[in-house]
């Protein structure tokens, strides 16, 4: 008797739970096609907060919401159901309307950058550079392998000018490149290194970050005195509205690798900016730079500079564990 009461008492549950479902369902999709995808996340938030509570009940449960869902379709398998669940309990609902969670597509939050996450804080980082760069699913893996969200904790070795301006340094600037299409048994000068980010441009842009523009390869500066000058790679910002300058080199940073930087940049602001430029930016690409070396060169220098190495997938680990040690002391 006591367990038929039992069994009544849960059927009336979950009737309240499947109605509740319903009703959220329906009211989601009423909402205006322009905030289609943050409805969507936030119907499937609330779905997997119901069914967080009755978590005890098994997967029996989540399987007989299913087939009673079934008729708004395949969204609310029990596949995708389990991932409502694993959603609601990752995030609070504070973060999904403060952060732009919910302008994520839901695949590429469950099954990218979620499970392949170390830690909370990794999540909300790929999910704001994701709806920032307007990163595609294929984009965020690759980005995951590049290992992107362990490079940002490393500070870029910048200019003060250059880190002044927090926008600046985060358009811009990063310790490390990762040029997984380079063929290092094809690079025997600086200009094979050159060739082989032109040939496969599209990779190198995306790289670079959003905004960057190939001016020139090997641009050429005619000085007032008839001095001809070759940079290696300008590029235009869009975003910053600046030239940008960047030198390539094969070997160890050197300090008089900047000298050359200084004259290309101060040329470039002198003979191609016009009104509406921005101060000319310049950066140095090397194969590897020494912390205290590289700092003490850029110290107190008035251009807006930065000093980055570039690195294959298969040097990040090493590279990574290391720098990432130094920043814990």
């Amino acid at each position: 008797m006591n367990n038929t009461k039992g069994i009544t008492i849960l059927e009336k549950d979950y009737l309240n739970d499947l109605n509740k479902i319903k009703e959220t369902i329906r009211n989601n999709q009423n909402k205006a096609m322009v905030v289609v995808n943050s409805a969507m996340i936030m119907t499937y938030y609330e779905i997997g907060t119901i069914i967080n509570k009755r978590k005890v009940w098994g997967n029996k449960y989540i399987e007989n919401l299913a087939n009673d869902l079934g008729e708004y379709g395949n969204s609310y398998s029990f596949r995708n159901l389990k991932y409502m669940s694993q959603f609601s309990k990752e995030f609070s609902e504070s973060e999904i309307r403060q952060q732009p969670v919910a302008q994520i597509p839901w695949g590429t939050l469950i099954t990218v950058i979620m499970p392949k996450s170390k830690s909370h804080q990794e999540m909300l980082w790929y999910i704001k550079e994701t709806h920032k760069n307007g990163w595609s699913r294929s984009m965020v893996l690759n980005q995951i392998a590049m290992k992107a969200y362990e490079r940002s904790l490393i500070n870029p070795t910048t200019t003060e000018a250059a880190n002044n301006s927090k926008e600046l340094t985060n358009e811009l600037f990063k310790d490390t490149y990762v040029f997984g299409f380079l063929d290092k048994e094809k690079i025997k000068t600086e200009k094979d290194l050159k060739n082989q980010m032109i040939d496969n441009i599209i990779n190198f842009l995306q790289e670079l970050g959003p905004g960057f523009t190939l001016a020139g390869k090997e641009y050429k500066l005619i000085t007032p005195t008839g001095k001809d000058f070759y940079i290696d790679l300008l590029m235009y910002h869009t975003k910053i509205h600046a030239y940008v300058v960047i030198e390539v080199k094969i070997g160890e940073f050197d300090p008089r690798d900047i000298g050359q930087l200084e004259f290309y940049v101060n040329a470039i602001d002198d003979l191609e900016k016009v009104d509406g430029d921005n101060d000319t930016i310049g950066l140095l690409l090397c194969k590897d730079a020494d912390k205290y070396v590289a700092e003490t060169t850029l110290k107190k220098n008035h251009l807006s500079l930065g000093i980055s190495k570039y690195k294959l997938i298969e040097e990040l680990p090493e590279y990574l564990e290391r720098k990432l040690k130094e920043i814990k002391g």
